[in-house]
């Protein structure tokens, strides 16, 4: 699952974390690296490094904060994201777009046409600023 999840990662061509690792440099010691996250990971004793974070200019003149994670933690992120997807995927409401696989706006649009003639009430959950506001203590 490492591996595959490493291959992933290494084709999307990210960024250095906050431990300055290219990809470049990381593919010296991979197998170092690889084993290390494996080794944790099936131990249960890992624990993600900080996350560098980088200011993305909008066109209204302010700026949208990324976190750029370190490139073993995108491969430990990766590893979760191919077991527990598919497993949660089956619990999933059909009407839920965002953020899933193989869904997009476009669909949820046209689930929200066929649905708005069926009731005449609607849920959203889209708070603006929402993990910018939310009491990280609790959220963890």
């Amino acid at each position: 699952m490492v591996w595959e999840a490493y291959k992933k990662v290494r084709a999307n061509k990210g960024s250095a974390g906050v431990d300055s690792v290219s990809m470049e440099e990381f593919d010296v010691n991979r197998a170092k690296h690889l084993y290390k996250l494996w080794n944790r990971m099936a131990s249960g004793s890992y624990f993600p490094p900080p996350v560098k974070e980088v200011e993305i200019p909008k066109k209204d003149g302010k700026v949208r904060k990324l976190g750029i994670p370190t490139i073993s933690d995108r491969v430990g992120q990766m590893v979760v994201k191919e077991y527990i997807e598919p497993r949660l995927e089956k619990i999933f409401s059909a009407n839920s777009y965002g953020y899933r696989p193989n869904k997009n706006a476009h669909q949820a649009l046209e689930s929200v046409r066929k649905n708005c003639w069926k009731t005449d009430w609607v849920i959203d959950l889209d708070i603006k600023g929402f993990f910018d506001n939310i009491n990280h203590d609790k959220l963890m």
